[in-house]
């Protein structure tokens, strides 16, 4: 067996022959053929009974790259199987198979063909790989959830429409008609953090994206983002990344 491990990073295999078990979280699944399995980051995991046929692709990247160049907050917002709770077994239907398999290949040759793989290509075909996730997710999850599971889908949907508005976890739950110790339950049960939390983390993805993807200073995105002062604003980022908004600025455009 391979002991329990925390990413920091995500990743999905597309698993095309063989099974496997997996232990994410508290659960077990098994693993088998046209199956996509996402290790979110954050989630702690193990993995055994690897059987000796095991095929398949496996991607691997950390979440800043999702507010670089190709970001988009409205997708980003939507992709719920990367967010740690959210079941991470997802069925490909055969129609869907080809078009998975031909993005994970193509992948492939990039890192395989080039000294240096394109920058370009491989966000390119990322987004592609995780927009087709998106649908797969959706059909999915057409079958019934808990009721925490639809309080904390709608949470995270008010926290990024009103990521700017400097709202507090009891302005969401009056929004939502619950009392702020509900929400709160809820969300921890599926995801296993705060409310804050995870209103925490939103924030974090729109001041990212301002800083990579704007040309504001870091006085105006602090303004921006609802902080009057720009030192708490600094503090606030660097406890969440360790890093300062001009480090992480600097390093971003780097990569």
């Amino acid at each position: 067996p391979i002991y329990p491990s925390r990413e920091e990073s995500h990743t999905i295999i597309f698993l095309t022959s063989g099974s496997y078990k997996t232990k994410i979280g508290f659960k077990e699944y098994k693993v088998t053929p046209n199956q996509i399995v996402v290790f979110q980051a954050g989630a702690v995991f193990s993995t055994e009974h690897i059987s000796t046929n095991v095929k398949g692709y496996a991607c691997h990247f950390h979440p800043d790259i999702l507010v670089g160049e190709f970001g988009n907050r409205s997708l980003i917002s939507d992709f719920e199987f990367l967010y740690v709770g959210n079941k991470p077994i997802i069925d490909v239907r055969q129609e869907s198979k080809y078009a998975i398999q031909n993005i994970f290949e193509r992948l492939c040759r990039e890192f395989e063909s080039a000294e240096e793989p394109n920058p370009m290509i491989v966000h390119s075909y990322l987004y592609t790989l995780l927009a087709e996730l998106k649908i797969l997710f959706a059909q999915n999850s057409r079958v019934s959830q808990s009721a925490s599971f639809q309080i904390t889908s709608r949470f995270r949907k008010l926290a990024h429409e009103s990521v700017k508005s400097n709202l507090k976890v009891a302005d969401y739950a009056e929004m939502m008609n619950i009392s702020p110790n509900h929400l709160n339950k809820s969300v921890k049960r599926v995801t296993s953090k705060s409310s804050s939390e995870i209103h925490d983390e939103i924030k974090l993805i729109e001041i990212k994206f301002l800083l990579y993807q704007s040309s504001l200073s870091i006085s105006e995105i602090s303004h921006e983002m609802g902080y009057l002062d720009v030192s708490y604003f600094t503090r606030f980022f660097k406890k969440h990344t360790k890093l300062s908004p001009r480090e992480f600025r600097n390093r971003i455009e780097k990569s």
